[in-house]
């Protein structure tokens, strides 16, 4: 349609807009009460005149007023049109009613038109739906009563030029001229003092009336009414246009159809903290419990069992009406999760226990688990995450976000979704140009989303979801509105409103789908994997604390899993994927930090009150447990000076720098077993190490280190006589990373072309003994000082990096880069549940979008005979390229959160040089992430608790239950198959195998058979 025409007809839309309001009522005497206030006042502080502005500092705040009784005529509606200043909650008579934000300013009060006085109370925060400050200011409150017939007639006239906008000829010429017809046949009053009034009420003409040098005076609008003939003229003319609109319908039938759902995304935080998220599900849920009752056919579908838990404690009764919506099918809760998780960051564990918490809420609270994984705003997909689903009895997964791929378009929008162990779920995702998962409903969406589907020879149906998002307020009634027109309309998909569940039990799929069997690598956000990075490791330290808890709470009398599922759903929420990716404001990682210390400080209580529970006090013994999945050297520190031996052997001691005391035991102890040292008294005071400032290099069994002025290190490996890195590795650099415009969510593509390599300003070895060398070196740049400890300890063949980092620069990227002597063609990382191989060359853009890449604790090069493995305890963003590994240290942008990694940080990585043995890659990784457990006399448990036989599994969880139950999670990572065996002697009942869920349950006996990447979950 020829643009001048297209808003032409809109302009004449518009000027009989006004006449929509038959009543415009100014609603004065309103009540006032300031904040900070959460729960509803019992009194009021004062009343107010507009406009009236409020302390933007004490928020929120609450005003009320008693709401004068209504009586509507036929065919009228009546609203309010609200500004307090900010988002707002309404409540009608003590109970939530509805939400005011930028997208919602009327709210429908038909329903309260019943004769009767209705109190209507705000609680408002000075916030936009995005956490953008307002001014706080109380500037308007009308009642407004709405002529129904005169909107439902120009709505459906708008929403047919809208349509012949953007379809194609010949409809589009035949919708357009049907709606000139109407338009050029209708009349509304146009002498000059009618028309100064509704000029102000017209969107058409307002703005530029108002431009002009001199504006017109505008009278106060209260409303004006159509004459009697003119609206009959008006009614007549529209029935002609319907009826040729129904023809065209006949002509020009609908194709495909669209399957909609009504949706928020409540993001759990981001551009504001999680406190202010609780009074966004309760805005919207008002809102969409509202919209319920006025469109019968309306779905609402909301995902996160934590976002109902919140409802729920705050706000009983409206979770109760939502309840009573689930029941009617007319709400569903979706996505089977905790939250709306990172898939990256988390372990498998952490993962599993997302979909754990959040299926047993659901099935507890209404009756019914999710079929349906709900994901569309994620960074990306662990390979691992198909099985999860499978066994959280989980069939569909949606995301729209591979949408946002920046260098290749991911193939499909219909596919089966084939997991590290051939799991397979079907994968959907829906392409939305304008809005993506936070739709509305208008003919420009549905057209594009319809034509944007490129599998119609599967189905002629696609999913859509619509509801303003991110920061909530969903749906609005002028969408539902349009989707009465659009349902059926010509040349257009046809609608229908339906649940996710629904829409995807209706495909039916004759042909056989195509299969993706791979991570759902997103090419965008890489920097998610290292912003923010200590709050990264303090949840790496928190599901680590909860782990050992679980374990040796298994042991005890007492059952500590209540209190353990606790701290499990705190550090859920807090992998929400804006908070544990790095890309929320300053406040959520405060509110985070305080979070994750106190889990991780309560499961350390725990594991303290367990421990000692089965420990016997004995001042001459000192206990030394593996909970780890691996064998372990036996190597550990401690305050005090002791003559400790084992079995007659002299345990190996060391002071150290700091001033404690290293010990080491020449053997391996197996893993969940244990090994008891005998105290004889305190040993003679060690005499203080002679060190020589110059002496840059350490040697061991196994390996030779070599410190270069620079700071870097090479690595010899003895045994295999070979070089780890080519001339040097540990090579220092600060990027400048400036993204496009995700600033702490994305690293810019070329990255490592900026910047420079990191010089040392000080190195020296300051521990040298028996048991390990220490070689410190420091460095200093752009404001941020860096202290790296080599230490290189006996009987090892892996080269820790202790670093220390009081990190002062912003929009910097700092790497450490690792140039192997390996020549290979794939690179191979931890995804914690597995391994994955990816291309280490750049031959295609796709190979190319991976220039950073997730992984868990290691990642490797390796050709047949020597590999080189870069091992970390909290990292994972990694880079390789050729025979390059290199890894993200920090990553520090400004936006949302300035001084995101501003201040301390400390962690390890380390160097593992092997003979390409993926296992002892493993078992390293494992030695270098979970510690032994010292304690001090004879722990009451059998020598070996647990025996898995082949070594090839990690235990992931091993816990007692709720119902006392003992829950042991085993997950095979190399990739075989064979029998598996299991040896408990302090356990003589039966075993059964069971899903991730704990439900599905049938008895095994050993050996059983195992296959490549399974999870195996036994309950004992």
């Amino acid at each position: 349609m020829d643009k001048k025409f297209f808003y032409r007809l809109l302009k004449s839309i518009s000027e009989i807009l006004p006449y929509t309001i038959s009543e415009q009522r100014p609603l004065k005497a309103w009540y006032f009460t300031n904040g900070p206030i959460e729960e509803k006042p019992l009194d009021y502080e004062k009343t107010i005149t507009f406009p009236f502005k409020w302390d933007f500092e004490k928020s929120p705040v609450w005003f009320m007023k008693d709401l004068e009784p209504v009586l509507l005529q036929e065919n009228q509606r009546a609203y309010l049109k609200l500004w307090f200043g900010g988002e707002s909650l309404i409540l009608v008579d003590g109970k939530p009613y509805g939400e005011i934000n930028e997208y919602h300013k009327l709210l429908n009060i038909t329903p309260l038109c019943d004769g009767k006085t209705h109190r209507v109370e705000a609680q408002v925060m000075p916030r936009g739906l995005f956490g953008k400050p307002q001014e706080p200011v109380f500037s308007e409150a009308f009642l407004l009563i709405i002529d129904e017939e005169i909107s439902e007639i120009l709505k459906t006239v708008e929403i047919t030029v809208r349509a012949a906008n953007i379809l194609e000829e010949p409809v589009s010429k035949k919708l357009s001229d049907i709606c000139d017809e109407f338009l050029s046949n209708v009349w509304v009053p146009r002498d000059t003092k009618t028309y100064l009034k509704t000029a102000q009420q017209d969107i058409g003409v307002k703005g530029e009336i108002e431009s002009v040098w001199n504006t017109p005076k505008f009278e106060e609008f209260t409303g004006i009414k159509l004459q009697e003939e003119l609206k009959e003229q008006l009614i007549n003319k529209y029935k002609v246009f319907k009826s040729k609109l129904e023809k065209l319908k006949r002509e020009h039938p609908p194709v495909g159809t669209i399957h909609l759902v009504g949706h928020s995304h409540i993001d759990y935080a981001w551009l504001w903290p999680v406190e202010e998220t609780k009074r966004k599900i309760a805005r919207t849920f008002a809102n969409a419990v509202m919209l319920s009752k006025m469109f019968p056919e309306f779905v609402f579908s909301q995902s996160s069992a934590q976002i109902y838990q919140d409802l729920k404690e705050k706000y009983p009764e409206l979770y109760e009406t939502v309840k009573q919506l689930v029941e009617q099918n007319k709400w569903e809760p979706v996505g089977g999760m905790w939250v709306e998780s990172d898939c990256n960051v988390p372990t498998i564990e952490s993962l599993i226990r997302q979909f754990y918490y959040g299926q047993k809420f659901f099935e507890r609270e209404f009756g019914k688990k999710s079929r349906v994984c709900w994901l569309p705003d994620v960074f990306g997909f662990s390979w691992v995450l198909p099985q999860i689903l499978k066994q959280a009895d989980i069939e569909y997964f949606v995301t729209t976000k591979l949408n946002w791929n920046d260098t290749t378009e991911f193939p499909y929008d219909l596919c089966i979704w084939r997991g590290i162990d051939g799991s397979e779920v079907l994968y959907c995702s829906f392409n939305n140009p304008n809005e993506g998962y936070n739709g509305r409903i208008d003919p420009d969406t549905v057209y594009k989303t319809w034509k944007n589907f490129r599998q119609k020879e599967l189905t002629d149906k696609v999913l859509l979801s619509f509801g303003y998002g991110d920061g909530g307020g969903g749906p609005t009634e002028e969408m539902l509105q349009n989707y009465r027109i659009l349902k059926e309309f010509p040349d257009l998909p046809k609608l229908e409103i339906q649940s996710v569940e629904k829409y995807f039990e209706s495909l039916e799929l004759q042909k056989n789908l195509p299969i993706w069997d791979d991570e759902l690598y997103l090419e965008c956000h890489r920097g998610t994997y290292t912003s923010q990075s200590n709050i990264k490791k303090l949840h790496k330290d928190a599901e680590d604390a909860l782990y050992f808890s679980e374990v040796v709470s298994v042991f005890c009398k007492h059952n500590y899993s209540d209190e353990l599922d606790e701290l499990w759903k705190i550090v859920l929420r807090n992998e929400f994927h804006d908070i544990l990716p790095g890309s929320s404001i300053k406040e959520v990682y405060q509110d985070a930090e305080r979070e994750l210390s106190y889990v991780k400080e309560k499961a350390t209580e725990i594991f303290e009150k367990a421990i000692n529970s089965i420990t016997k006090k004995n001042k001459s013994i000192i206990s030394i447990l593996n909970l780890s999945s691996f064998p372990k050297r036996c190597v550990f520190s401690l305050n005090e000076n002791l003559k400790l031996s084992l079995d007659r052997e002299v345990v190996f001691s060391q002071k150290t720098f700091d001033g404690r005391y290293i010990y080491f035991v020449d053997r391996k102890i197996e893993p969940f077993s244990k090994i008891e040292l005998k105290i004889s008294g305190a040993d003679d005071e060690q005499p203080e190490q002679s060190l020589t400032k110059d002496n840059l290099s350490m040697e061991n069994e196994y390996l030779k280190i070599s410190v270069k002025e620079d700071g870097s290190v090479q690595v010899y490996d003895k045994e295999l006589g070979k070089f780890a890195f080519d001339k040097c590795g540990n090579i220092l650099k600060m990027h400048k990373n400036i993204p496009y415009y995700w600033d702490n969510w994305d690293i810019a593509d070329g990255v490592e072309k900026t910047g420079f390599t990191l010089k040392a300003s000080k190195i020296m070895k300051i521990e040298s003994g028996p048991i390990r060398e220490i070689i410190r070196v420091e460095y200093e740049a752009e404001g941020s000082k860096i202290i790296q400890d080599y230490i290189l300890a006996k009987k090892s063949k892996r080269l820790d990096i202790k670093t220390k980092i009081d990190w002062h620069t912003r929009r910097a990227l700092l790497r450490a880069y690792f140039p192997v002597n390996v020549l290979t063609r794939k690179a191979i990382f931890d995804i914690s549940g597995g391994f994955i191989e990816r291309s280490s060359h750049k031959n295609t853009k796709y190979e190319q979008a991976r220039f950073e890449v997730p992984a868990h604790r290691w990642a490797d090069l390796s050709q047949t005979d020597f590999g080189v493995t870069i091992l970390n305890d909290g990292k994972y963003g990694y880079s390789v390229h050729q025979n390059t590994i290199a890894l993200s240290l920090i990553k520090a942008g400004i936006f949302p959160d300035f001084f995101a990694d501003e201040g301390l940080h400390e962690f390890t990585y380390s160097v593992y040089t092997h003979h390409s043995e993926i296992k002892a890659i493993v078992e390293e990784s494992e030695d270098l992430n979970k510690p032994l457990t010292v304690i001090k006399g004879e722990l009451e448990i059998p020598h070996t608790i647990l025996k898995i036989t082949p070594n090839n599994f990690k235990v992931t969880c091993f816990r007692k239950n709720t119902q006392g139950n003992i829950v042991l999670r085993l997950v095979e990572i190399f990739g075989t198959s064979g029998k598996l065996s299991l040896e408990m002697p302090w356990h003589k009942g039966n075993i059964s195998l069971s899903d991730i869920l704990e439900e599905k349950r049938q008895q095994v006996s050993f050996p059983m058979n195992y296959h490549p990447f399974k999870i195996y979950t036994l309950i004992l």
